[in-house]
């Protein structure tokens, strides 16, 4: 029987079917990972990224951390790997040298002021580096970003900072002049607050093509993060670095199978099938 979706009760079960639905596949999702984690693990790098880290629940796009999950996940990171800069990494990938499974790099997206209040008092009792890509436009005037302050506290702490341009608008969404001038400025405000030459990027949105990586080159980075997922390795392209996202929704086994790389089949494919829905990736105009 079809629901009839004026009816409240039929609208409560095409919910709950949608649910049910839902929470089938992301059963049979976590099943596939954890019997591709019973391999060896694999060859490369891992870095990893979060946004919010806030302790009222996962929120939008399940982007959301707590504070009590993030602690429990990096207490088990620092056990199990060696948690390194991502300019470790960048660094050993310019020079051709061997990028260890055994490394991984966390990095955060968009320097949210909550990144000072919760993670950072996690990352400073654990002794780890993580490096925050923030949105300059927003340092010192949005309640919700970073301050001054805490950018200057934290990069004394083991917190390295990169850029993610100026208004963390897609950048193939705009002219190309536009989109030149978010790398360019981001990068020079960037450098004015902390004193010295910023290395990395990273596109808002996973958002780029060509264009957009010839600017992140004549900028002057190293190195730009994607939100592809996968590892770092010899032959990784420095300015399409691959991390995996970390989610409000994960468990601690799904963490521990996404550092592994176990879920970046799903990540992958569930990104092909957000760009071909919305055409993220195409369009830049002169």
């Amino acid at each position: 029987m079809v629901p009839n979706y004026y009816d409240y009760a039929s609208c409560q079960e095409a919910v709950a079917l949608r649910q049910a639905i839902m929470n089938t596949a992301r059963t049979a999702v976590r099943a596939a990972a954890s019997m591709r984690a019973l391999g060896p693990r694999g060859k490369g790098s891992r870095i990893i990224t979060y946004h919010s880290v806030r302790p009222d629940g996962p929120g939008r796009r399940s982007s959301y951390v707590s504070p009590a999950d993030m602690q429990a996940q990096l207490t088990w990171l620092a056990r199990e790997y060696e948690v390194v800069p991502l300019s470790t990494i960048t660094r050993a990938l310019e020079q051709g040298r061997l990028l260890p499974a055994s490394w991984v790099s966390i990095t955060f997206d968009d320097g949210y002021m909550d990144n000072y209040q919760y993670a950072y008092p996690i990352l400073r009792a654990l002794n780890l580096p993580a490096t925050i890509f923030v949105i300059t436009g927003k340092i010192g005037r949005d309640p919700a970003f970073l301050t001054l302050d805490q950018i200057a506290e934290m990069h004394g702490g083991n917190i390295a900072f990169g850029a993610h341009t100026v208004d963390h608008i897609p950048l193939t969404s705009m002219p190309a002049a536009a989109a030149k001038e978010q790398v360019i400025r981001s990068k020079q405000q960037l450098e004015q607050i902390l004193g010295e030459p910023v290395q990395h990027f990273c596109y808002p949105h996973g958002h780029f093509n060509a264009t957009i990586e010839s600017f992140v080159r004549e900028a002057g980075f190293r190195s730009c993060c994607t939100e592809n997922s996968g590892a770092v390795s010899n032959a990784s392209d420095p300015l399409r670095l691959l991390r995996v996202g970390i989610l409000g929704t994960d468990t601690q086994a799904d963490f521990r199978l996404k550092v592994r790389g176990a879920y970046d089949w799903w990540i992958n494919l569930f990104m092909m099938a957000q760009q071909g829905r919305r055409g993220i990736r195409g369009g830049m105009r002169a």
